[in-house]
């Protein structure tokens, strides 16, 4: 025998057919720095093209992580990233200059 409960004869309460979908409350995020995404877009285009967009995307990241820390916005994280693919990008650029210009 199993422990599964069985359906009432009668039907199932009315109180549980007609109760009203609870959802739970969706909070009010803060929204993105507009900054931080843009710094880490350019740090990615600057890595696929192999341009010299390094230093801008370090520094618009930068000014993204100093808003989402000042001002409670979100992208913090993405700011991050944006500086190290900005250090990044500007490394293989200088290594490749002095390598291929040699």
């Amino acid at each position: 025998m199993t422990n599964v409960p069985q359906r009432p004869e009668n039907g199932w309460p009315s109180e549980y057919v007609n109760a009203p979908l609870q959802l739970p409350r969706l909070q009010n995020r803060a929204p993105f720095s507009k900054a931080a995404i843009a710094g880490f877009i350019v740090g990615i285009v600057g890595l696929i093209v192999f341009a010299m967009a390094g230093p801008l995307a370090t520094a618009l990241s930068g000014i993204g992580f100093r808003n989402a820390r000042d001002k409670g916005l979100r992208g913090r994280g993405l700011a991050i990233a944006g500086m190290i693919l900005g250090v990044v990008d500007f490394a293989f650029y200088i290594v490749a200059r002095f390598l291929l210009h040699s």
